[in-house]
């Protein structure tokens, strides 16, 4: 029997939206393509000026025509740097190490090494838009880890809330935790990671660690490392990559993994069948970056940038705004904003509509919380420019205030 329309696309893809994230950029583009005022609070992308050593890099790989094929996992000596980059040499060597096409690339290559249809995964309270459909993807049945009470401590998981999932839970096959935080900004203590962990490795449940932002770290603090030891490794996968530590490299597209060596040698077997590895040039390019000595000032630039927009935003209307110890976002809980009236008459009743008034009224973009299972939320990335932050700022008090 021949096919109807609505079976021309798998039931799994075709509840899928495109990512907010990167659909804020396509917004914020238009609006200054119609001549419009845009403040671009959106994406969570890194900007300014490419590292020369990084473009040079890239640059000499194709001059020397270094284009072929390479081994999936990734070159040896950028395997090699990985370790290094993430002072992992005392518990890890190259042989754990995979190379990605991006970091989305290294998590979905996780969720499909390791679960089996129908499995759990189990995410952070406030996951990053593009968890869920990594692992439905991957035939595995994600659930937002929630706190027992109201937001908890800036909505981070206790050991006693992941403990509960996974008494009830026992099919859940990983947990999956992004420290710093991607939307909240929030950042576990290497006393909190350590705690998790351990609930992990006594349920025998992988913990992925995506840590992404690590170098993104503020106010003198140092990244919360995972305790590594014969135990903990067994159930420890750790993702990183070259968007956000750096400048503008967020479309190089080159993640890794670190994990045990049969995980490893699971994600790389399939990762040969489905990219044959990145590409060279980009992996070269990034091991000239990871191979230098890390330049803060990006870091010591965004950290000035937080403090401008908390001033900045002082006293915002109906808003209160998290604290932000690490990554480079700004979450906001404008619940205080629901039921409340446009200068149209229109009931904002929803984080969608906060985002969309404000986006609609001040130009000002932001992403609603609801991608990211968080109703009555919105997060800001303060990426931009400084002027950007004023105004944008400015635009949005006088919006907010204006709510009846």
């Amino acid at each position: 029997m021949p096919m109807d329309e609505t079976q021309r696309i798998s039931s799994k893809l075709s509840k899928f939206v495109p990512s907010l994230t990167l659909s804020l950029k396509a917004i914020a583009g238009e609006r200054r393509a119609a001549g419009k005022p845009v403040f671009d609070f959106g994406l969570g992308e890194t900007r300014g000026e490419l590292r020369p050593v990084i473009r040079e890099a890239g640059s000499q790989a194709y001059r020397e025509g270094r284009t072929m094929y390479a081994d999936p996992a990734g070159l040896p000596e950028l395997r090699d740097a990985v370790i290094d980059w993430l002072g992992l040499s005392a518990a890890y060597g190259p042989e754990h190490v995979t190379i990605t096409t991006g970091a989305k690339q290294a998590l979905f290559n996780i969720f499909l090494a390791v679960c089996n249809p129908a499995d759990c995964v189990l995410l952070d309270a406030a996951p990053w838009v593009s968890y869920q459909p990594l692992a439905v993807s991957a035939y595995a049945f994600p659930v937002a880890v929630l706190p027992l009470v109201g937001h908890g401590d800036y909505l981070k998981v206790s050991p006693r809330d992941l403990e509960r999932n996974l008494e009830a839970r026992p099919h859940a096959r990983l947990f999956l935790l992004n420290n710093p935080v991607n939307p909240t900004a929030q950042l576990y203590s290497a006393d909190e990671v350590a705690a998790l962990l351990e609930v992990c490795c006594r349920f025998g449940v992988y913990m992925v660690l995506d840590r992404l932002y690590w170098r993104i770290v503020f106010d003198g603090a140092d990244y919360p490392e995972p305790p590594i030891d014969d135990r903990t490794r067994r159930w420890l996968i750790q993702v990183d990559g070259m968007s956000k530590n750096f400048r503008s490299t967020g479309g190089m597209r080159i993640g890794w993994t670190v994990a045990d060596e049969d995980v490893t040698r699971a994600m790389v077997n399939l990762q040969s069948h489905y990219t044959s590895g990145p590409a060279v040039p980009d992996q070269l390019a990034a091991l000239a970056a990871i191979s230098e000595p890390y330049d803060r000032e990006m870091v010591v630039d965004l950290e000035r940038k937080r403090d401008l927009l908390l001033a900045s935003a002082a006293g915002m209307p109906h808003v209160e705004i998290w604290p932000t110890p690490a990554a480079f976002y700004s979450f906001w809980n404008v619940e205080g904003c629901l039921g409340r009236r446009t200068p149209q008459g229109e009931t904002i009743a929803t984080a969608d509509d906060v985002s969309r008034y404000l986006l609609d009224e001040a130009g000002v973009v932001t992403a609603s919380g609801r991608a990211f299972l968080q109703e009555g939320f919105l997060r800001l990335s303060f990426t931009t420019s400084d002027e950007d932050i004023t105004r944008g700022m400015a635009a949005a008090a006088e919006a907010l205030g204006r709510l009846g």
